[in-house]
C-alpha cells in the first residue's frame, strides 16, 4: 500500500509549479541578474525593507532600481539608468570578474557601471539603510548608490555640492552661492523658484556664508542643510520610515511610510501653493486653482504636447514685426507673470501701455495694474498664474484676425482627471481609468485624511491623482485601450 501511495504522489509532485526563487543577500563576483527572472531574483537588505533589481518602467522597458518592499505601490527611490531602460529581453546587472558592477542591454552595450575595479572577491549587497554598495575581498567599499541619488534622499544619505535630486525638467542642488534650491531648468529657459526670489538669502532664513555645501535628512524627519534649512515632518519622532523625493511636478517633498496599510504620507513639503512652482505649466502656459490646480493655454494659444502637460503651449500664429498695426491684444484678467519683464513704466495709462508693447518686436504680452497705473512689458510668458488676489490684467498681443474680445476666459483646459477604481477580484487588481483627451495635472487642496494620501494630495471621495509618468508605467504606454466616449479614451493598467 506504501509503495502505491508512492507512485502516486511522485507524479503529482512533478507537475506542481515551481516555486520561485529566494531572493539573494548578495552578489559575488562572475554572478548576475536577469531581466527575463525580475519577478523572482533580486537583491533584499537584511531586514527585507528595500529591494534591489530590475523594474519595469514600461512595456519591455526596465530600470535596475532600489525600491521599498513593503508598500502598497512599488516606490522606487534609486535607479542606475532612470532616463535610459533596457529591454526586458538579454538584458543583464552582472559583477565582472574584474570587479566591476555593469548593467547590459540586450545587444551587450553597457548602459551604466560603477566604474570600479577590484578583482575576485568583490561583493555587491544592499544595506538596511537601502544603500547598494560594491566592496572589495578586504571589505572597503569602492562605490554606493547613495553617492549618486536620482529623485530620492533617504535617511542618513548625505547630500552634498555636485549631487542633485532631478525629475523631469526640475531638480534640488546646491548652487554657487552656497543656497539650496529648487530650479526649472527646461529646453529654453531656467529658472529658480524655492527659496523664494522675493527675498534675500537671509530674508528666507538662510545663510550663504557656509561653504560646506552638505545637507542631511535624519531617522526622526529632520531635514537640515548647511545653509541653515531646518524642516521637520509633520509625525517627526523615530521609528517611522522616511524619504525626500523631488516630484514630477517639481515640488520637493517629505513622505512617512504608512506601515499598517502600506501607503505614504506627505509630511512636508516646499510648495505649498503649486502654482509657485516655476515651469509648472511650461512656456506661455497659465496656472490657476479652481479650487484645484489646472494649467490652460492662453487666447491665441494651443498645447505644445497633450502627452507632458508641463511643455507648455505654443502661439497659432506667427509672430511679425514688419507690421506692428496688424496685432492687438486679448485680456485675460486677474494673471500675472514672474520675471521676464522687458521694461517697467509708473503712472502711464493703459492705452500708453498697449502702445509700448506694439511698439516693442519681442513684447509678446503686457501685465498692468489699474488702480496703481502699473506697466510691466513681458519679452517671455513664463511662470503665469491666475488669481483673485491678483489686482491687474495680462494683455496677450495676438494677430486682429484672431478676434480681440475685450474679455476672454482661459482656453485649453489642460486637465488630466484620473480615476481609480478597486475590484474585488481574488488577485486584487485595480482598474486605472485616463482621460486622454485632456492635457492638465489636478491637485486637490481639499481637506482629507492624511491616511489617504498616497505621494500626491487626493481629491474628493477619496480618488487618487497621479502624475503622467504614473500613468504611462501604469497603463504600459498606454497600450490597452478598453472604451471611448464624449469624456475621452480610456485605458486599462495597473495601479
Amino acid at each position: 500500500m506504501a509503495k502505491f501511495l508512492f507512485l502516486i504522489i511522485l507524479p503529482l509532485l512533478t507537475v506542481l509549479p515551481c516555486p520561485y526563487a529566494l531572493p539573494q543577500s548578495m552578489l559575488t563576483t562572475g554572478s548576475s541578474l536577469s531581466v527575463e527572472e525580475h519577478s523572482e531574483t533580486f537583491l533584499v537588505s537584511p531586514k527585507a525593507d528595500f529591494s534591489c533589481g530590475f523594474y519595469e518602467v514600461g512595456r519591455n522597458a526596465f530600470s535596475f532600481s532600489i525600491w521599498f518592499t513593503n508598500t502598497i505601490e512599488k516606490t522606487v527611490v534609486w535607479s542606475a539608468n532612470p532616463n535610459s531602460p533596457v529591454n526586458g529581453r538579454g538584458s543583464m546587472m552582472s559583477l565582472n570578474h574584474d570587479g566591476n558592477f555593469v548593467l547590459t542591454d540586450v545587444n551587450g552595450s553597457v548602459t551604466w557601471d560603477s566604474k570600479t575595479s577590484s578583482g575576485e572577491g568583490t561583493t555587491v549587497s544592499l544595506l538596511d539603510t537601502g544603500n547598494l554598495i560594491v566592496k572589495d575581498s578586504t571589505g572597503k567599499m569602492l562605490w554606493e548608490s547613495f553617492s549618486s541619488p536620482t529623485d530620492t534622499l533617504l535617511p542618513l544619505q548625505t547630500f552634498k555640492k555636485g549631487t542633485r535630486l532631478a525629475s523631469s525638467y526640475f531638480s534640488l542642488y546646491f548652487d554657487n552661492d552656497n543656497v539650496l534650491r529648487l530650479m526649472y531648468d527646461g529646453p529654453e529657459i531656467s529658472s529658480l523658484y524655492w527659496p523664494s526670489a522675493d527675498f534675500s538669502v537671509f530674508g528666507n532664513g538662510r545663510t550663504n556664508y557656509n561653504s560646506s555645501r552638505i545637507a542631511v535628512l535624519d531617522t526622526e524627519g529632520l531635514f537640515q542643510s548647511s545653509d541653515r534649512l531646518n524642516v521637520q515632518s509633520s509625525d517627526w519622532g523615530a521609528g517611522v520610515k522616511r524619504r525626500l523625493t523631488i516630484g514630477y511636478d517639481g515640488n520637493l517633498r517629505m513622505y512617512s511610510l504608512n506601515e499598517s496599510t502600506g501607503s505614504w504620507i506627505v509630511s512636508w513639503e516646499a510648495i505649498a501653493e503649486m502654482c509657485n512652482v516655476h515651469g509648472i505649466c511650461g512656456q506661455n502656459g497659465i496656472c490657476e486653482y479652481l479650487p484645484s490646480l489646472r494649467c490652460s493655454c492662453p487666447p491665441g494659444y494651443e498645447i505644445t504636447d497633450p502627452h507632458n502637460w508641463n511643455s507648455g503651449c505654443r502661439p497659432k500664429f506667427n509672430k511679425s514685426c514688419s507690421k506692428p498695426e496688424e496685432f492687438d491684444f486679448i485680456k485675460v484678467p486677474q494673471s500675472d507673470c514672474y520675471g521676464f519683464d522687458l521694461d517697467y513704466n509708473a503712472s502711464v495709462s493703459l492705452a500708453q501701455c498697449k502702445k509700448a508693447c506694439l511698439d516693442t518686436c519681442s513684447c509678446s504680452a503686457f501685465v498692468y495694474k489699474t488702480g496703481f497705473a502699473l506697466c510691466y512689458t513681458k519679452s517671455v510668458l513664463f511662470n503665469c498664474y491666475t488669481s483673485a488676489n491678483f489686482a491687474g490684467d495680462m494683455y496677450i498681443k495676438v494677430p486682429k484676425t484672431m478676434g480681440t474680445s475685450k474679455q476672454s476666459g482661459l482656453t485649453c483646459n489642460l486637465g488630466i482627471p484620473v480615476v481609480v477604481q478597486g475590484s474585488a477580484t481574488i488577485l486584487g487588481a485595480l482598474v486605472l481609468l485616463f482621460i486622454g483627451t485632456s492635457w492638465s495635472f489636478l491637485y486637490s487642496k481639499q481637506n482629507i485624511p492624511k491616511s489617504m494620501e498616497a505621494g500626491y494630495r487626493m481629491v474628493m471621495s477619496q480618488f487618487r491623482m497621479f502624475t503622467y509618468r504614473e500613468l504611462k508605467e501604469a497603463t504600459g504606454k498606454f497600450k490597452e485601450e478598453i472604451g471611448r466616449g464624449a469624456s475621452g479614451i480610456v485605458y486599462r493598467g495597473a495601479a
